[in-house]
């Protein structure tokens, strides 16, 4: 035998066998910024992607192996990837029912708000003309007057719902249709506005004083309902949401995500949540009975183990609950959803029942009463994984901050409302104060005091987009304007914490951070690419930035088109 062929022999015995590849990827991004959001490791240059799965993530040569004949490969060039975002409030069907239907949120100046109303006037079939999302700082006071809506629209009902979800605005032929005079009281835990010389109502109803007229609107149809939330989450995924906690539902809700689902066009996964008391469309008896059949409703994609509780209303209409009192009006400090115990026994009876509690909470004496409610249910209950949450958080006595932590309640935030526009300015600041305007939303306060933070976007209260409300977060300024008035800039948060509230906390707020949230191997592939990184350009263009490609499960549920690819 030659040497030669001998050291070729020593060598094909020495040398371990060439290791085969890896079956092909569906899916490989590569030649880019992976954000994966995993604390322990936060950065990776590409990604491989198989029946929905995540099966590489690291370097180039990595991901590149799992690349075959049939693998679609995309490279990032500087754009950014990173896990499907989490809205952890949202009101889908209200506002895919908006889209569809008459949506004010456009209109800047009260002459806009009216043309807006006569070409919807124009196209409605039905009797009554329903707007919704309109800016109620366009007007005085929050307090828009039904002569208004009369001198464009006076032989038709007119109902439209501000942007806030708490009030609305009526015109002469609505009042009547609904019986109301200046005779009618007040319901309970709701206002109806009314002339200062003659009793008469105004045309603004607050609160639980919406349902008065409400109540007479027609009632959409069950397939109007399923298309309106078939576009909100076409919408939803079109911003690189595809996680959601749904804020408020009963059993209209139920049966629209189960026909979406049916319809194969439910491309998020979901979490409902049930409402309670105040603001619920249900009697107790009605709550009772959803409550025990929630689980028919339940899915794969849709949970229903949680229930949704109003603690309080808005500042705008005077109704959030303060521990102190509004600027001139006296000993009013607005009013409770719940007394107190009632409270108590609710969040302890479903935390019990391995329930999460989903609070809105507006002014600090909400804030102040959940968190007693929660530390009753801990009390009597034990430490529960039930992971209770409390939105909006407008304000928050400096108190009751550290107690998130030490009760374990996530703060979930709307964000970008977190700076000076003309709801604080003009209706917020004369009724509580510059001191507590300048400690609205202390999204830094309690993150550093070591509480969960979440993102939502309660839509369509404010846009869906989640990059607005990060960018507000960072610079507590208006996100369309780069040199706008900033709002306490001490609650300022980094660009990491902020992706953090929208992946990997919302994931685990809806208890399915072991599949989702972060970009780990043998994770489900939902996944966001965006034109730019975020870490790579100025804060205040983030709001601006585009989202490209949105999976879910590794299939594409929105693409902005080829041209960038």
């Amino acid at each position: 035998m030659g040497v030669g062929v001998a050291i070729a022999a020593w060598l094909s015995c020495a040398a371990p066998p060439a290791e085969p590849p890896p079956p092909p990827a569906d899916w490989v991004l590569r030649h880019g910024g992976v954000y994966t959001a995993d604390p322990q490791r936060a950065w990776a240059e590409g990604v491989a992607i198989r029946d929905g799965l995540i099966v590489a993530l690291g370097a180039n040569a990595e991901v590149e192996r799992y690349i075959g004949a049939g693998t679609r490969v995309w490279d990032l060039d500087g754009r950014m990837a990173l896990p499907g975002f989490h809205d952890a409030h949202v009101h889908p069907l209200g506002a895919g029912h908006a889209m569809l239907g008459c949506p004010l949120q456009d209109a800047t100046d009260v002459e806009a708000l009216l043309g807006a109303l006569r070409a919807c006037a124009r196209r409605s079939e039905g009797e009554w003309v329903v707007g919704d999302d309109f800016d109620l700082a366009l007007f005085a006071d929050a307090s828009p007057r039904r002569e208004v809506l009369d001198a464009i629209l006076p032989d038709r009902p007119v109902l439209v719902r501000a942007l806030d979800g708490h009030n609305s605005w009526v015109n002469s032929k609505a009042l009547e249709r609904a019986g109301i005079t200046a005779a009618t009281a007040d319901p309970p835990k709701g206002v109806i506005e009314r002339d200062a010389v003659t009793g008469e109502p105004s045309g603004t109803l607050r609160e639980s004083a919406e349902a008065l007229v409400e109540s007479h609107v027609p009632t959409p149809t069950a397939e109007e309902d399923a298309e309106a939330l078939r576009v909100a989450v076409q919408e939803m995924n079109r911003y690189g949401i595809t996680s959601f906690i749904d804020a408020s539902v009963g059993e209209t809700e139920w049966r629209a995500y189960r026909a979406v689902e049916g319809a194969g066009a439910l491309t998020a996964r979901v979490r409902t949540s049930l409402t309670y008391g105040e603001y619920s469309e249900t009697t107790p008896e009605e709550f009772e009975r959803l409550l025990s059949m929630r689980e028919t409703f339940a899915s794969e994609r849709v949970r229903t183990d949680a229930v949704k509780l109003f603690l309080d209303g808005v500042l705008e209409g005077e109704t959030a609950a303060l521990v102190e009192p509004y600027v001139g009006m006296g000993e009013h400090r607005g009013e409770l959803n719940f007394e107190p115990a009632a409270l108590a026994e609710a969040v302890t009876r479903f935390d019990g029942l391995g329930l999460q509690v989903h609070m809105h909470a507006i002014g600090d004496a909400a804030v102040r009463a959940g968190l007693d409610a929660v530390a009753v249910a801990r009390e009597r209950n034990g430490p529960l994984d039930n992971r209770h949450h409390m939105a909006h958080l407008q304000l928050v006595d400096p108190s009751d901050v550290p107690r998130f932590r030490a009760l374990d309640v996530t703060a979930n935030f709307q964000s970008l409302w977190a700076y000076p526009d003309a709801w604080i300015l003009e209706l917020n600041l004369p009724v509580v104060g510059r001191e507590r305007v300048d400690r609205m939303y202390p999204i830094a306060s309690l993150y550093d005091s070591g509480a969960r933070i979440v993102g939502g976007s309660d839509w369509s209260v404010s846009s869906v987009n989640p990059l607005p409300a990060i960018e507000t977060a960072l610079r507590r300024a208006d996100p369309g304007d780069d040199e706008g008035e900033v709002l306490t800039a001490s609650e300022r948060v980094e660009l990491a914490t902020m992706l953090a509230a929208y992946t990997r906390e919302g994931a685990w707020l809806m208890h399915q951070e072991e599949r989702v949230g972060m970009l780990r191997v043998g994770m489900r592939a939902d996944l966001v690419v965006l034109a730019r990184d975020l870490f790579a350009i100025p804060r205040d263009e983030i709001g601006e930035v585009e989202v490209l490609l949105t999976l879910l499960d590794g299939t594409v549920v929105h693409d902005a088109g080829s041209a960038w690819r």
